[in-house]
């Protein structure tokens, strides 16, 4: 079990880092739904894996970090769904 809570621990901070990286090398944006999702997971998987250590302090920046990324990353998702269903019936306006 212990090799799992690090797996978890370490794809989150992969996640983060990547999601950094790509920011930082302009590859994304800060409102886009590769960052944010990157951002859910990669607190997400922290989260877990500094609760399983009862790192308190830690696992709190962790949850607060996923609840402010929530509402951000849904409406990411919701835009993109839109995009796509503009493009597949030939709208040629964006979306509200």
């Amino acid at each position: 079990m212990t090799w799992l809570i690090a797996t978890i621990g370490w794809v989150g901070a992969v996640s983060l880092l990547i999601a950094y990286l790509l920011l930082l090398r302009r590859t994304t944006g800060a409102h886009s739904h590769l960052y944010l999702s990157l951002n859910f997971l990669g607190s997400a998987c922290l989260a877990v894996s500094t609760s399983e250590a009862h790192a308190w302090p830690s696992a709190a920046v962790n949850l607060i970090w996923l609840a402010l990324g929530v509402a951000p990353l849904v409406r990411a998702w919701v835009d993109l769904h839109a995009r796509r269903q503009c493009a597949c019936t030939g709208a040629d306006t964006d979306p509200p």
